[in-house]
């Protein structure tokens, strides 16, 4: 997981290790994310960092690349694409954050389960008239 400012923010090494075949795309936390009753929670114990926001507060689901997060960022790009969530920090503030969910490497190529997460997390967005806020 990382947040928008932070891949505005990304040095040449933090691109240069999102571009190694072994290495993991550009990242900051890795952790546990997880969705409890109606709140999405990611957890990174190593560094301390908890998000957890309710799904009211989720603004956007989307699976690709944009403006911020482009496919330069990720070295698998047609294929592994960044899970984007925004969502609704305080009254005033937005905060994005895109990740790949449990990322691997199927026959040699970079992947994660980003498609799977995104449909979970659209599923559990759909409001009480079934549709989609």
């Amino acid at each position: 997981m990382i947040y928008q400012e932070e891949v505005k923010e990304r040095s040449f090494i933090d691109w240069l290790k999102a571009h190694t075949s072994f290495m993991k795309p550009l990242h900051r936390y890795k952790g546990i994310l997880k969705l409890e009753g109606r709140n999405l929670i990611f957890i990174d114990k190593n560094k301390n960092e908890k998000i957890e926001t309710k799904l009211d507060n989720i603004k956007e689901v989307s699976l690709g690349f944009d403006k911020i997060f482009t496919g330069w960022e990720e070295r698998a790009a047609p294929w592994n694409k960044p899970l984007k969530i925004v969502y609704n920090k305080t009254d005033e503030k937005k905060e994005t954050i895109y990740l790949f969910a449990n990322f691997h490497h199927r026959y040699g190529i970079r992947t994660s389960d980003n498609k799977e997460v995104r449909k979970k997390l659209k599923n559990s967005l759909i409001n009480e008239k079934g549709t989609y806020k």
